[in-house]
């Protein structure tokens, strides 16, 4: 069985000056040699930088079902605990 991995290399410099390259994969088919893109990276680690767009919205979507899930389990969890002690032994 044959498996294909399409990846980009990536060069950029940095605004020190430093010559930063790095491999990517999943990168868009249509970009080929020579091509601009837009390089994501913070200022003090280029080099865990990509050329993917981050995903704001994704990552807003996560947390939010994180904590819808948190909040039903914690309530759930004090749910049982009044119903476990509904018989007046705790003061």
């Amino acid at each position: 069985m044959v498996r294909t991995t399409l990846h980009h290399v990536y060069e950029f410099t940095t605004r020190d000056g430093r010559v930063i390259r790095f491999d990517e994969e999943g990168g868009p088919p249509t970009t080929v040699e020579g091509d601009i893109v837009t390089v994501h990276y913070l200022p003090d680690r280029p080099e865990r930088a990509t050329a993917r767009v981050p995903a704001q919205g994704k990552l807003a979507a996560s947390t939010g079902c994180a904590l819808v899930f948190l909040t039903a389990f914690i309530a759930f969890a004090v749910f049982l605990m009044v119903v476990a002690n509904s018989d007046g032994s705790m003061p």
